[in-house]
């Protein structure tokens, strides 16, 4: 087993605990339905995380071609699940037995949070591809993370619906165009 698949599966342990608060947050809320007060962008939001940690697996795996890793390039990567996993823990509310939620309000009470933690993952991304390719890759990858970045960036500071509806569809687009690219590298 080589160093890059240590990362790898160290990366794709902590994605798959992200992956598994997403679905168990909401199993839990299909279950308390009743009580809930559904809100479309917080539901886009949780796709989308969900396509971030499976996007970002493969796009490491990409990464682990490059004779260029080191520790600190390795505690990069590593950081992107966990801040992912912050967001999934972010995006699932606590439901008490006979408590009501508003994902609309829960929504925007972590707003900041939320989309700093996605500020920085996007980040921390870019800096993972100069850090192991040596380079910012402008055919694909590079202006797909641009666009998510500047996406989130109007998003952190706006909370307009009308913005965080104009986000939402502009990343779920980005990460669409994102997965389409990754599987075609694959095929």
């Amino acid at each position: 087993m080589s160093d890059t698949d240590i990362l790898l599966t160290l990366y794709s342990i902590v994605a798959g605990l992200g992956i598994s608060k997403l679905a168990q947050g909401l199993a839990t809320m299909i279950e308390a339905r009743d009580r809930i007060r559904f809100y479309w962008v917080h539901s886009t939001w949780l796709a989308i995380t969900l396509a971030a940690h499976v996007v970002t697996i493969f796009a490491l795996i990409r990464f682990t071609k490059s004779p260029h890793w080191t520790v600190f390039n390795s505690m990069l990567t590593l950081s992107m699940p966990l801040l992912l996993y912050l967001i999934s823990d972010l995006l699932v509310p606590a439901l008490g037995e006979a408590e009501s939620v508003d994902l609309r309000a829960y929504f925007y009470r972590n707003h900041t949070w939320f989309y700093g933690l996605m500020v920085a993952t996007t980040l921390i991304g870019m800096a993972v591809q100069i850090a192991v390719e040596h380079q910012v890759d402008w055919t694909q990858g590079g202006p797909l993370r641009l666009t998510a970045l500047l996406a989130l960036i109007g998003g952190l500071v706006s909370k307009r619906p009308a913005v965080q509806s104009v986000v939402v569809l502009v990343l779920l687009a980005v990460m669409v165009t994102g997965a389409t690219l990754i599987s075609v590298d694959f095929m």
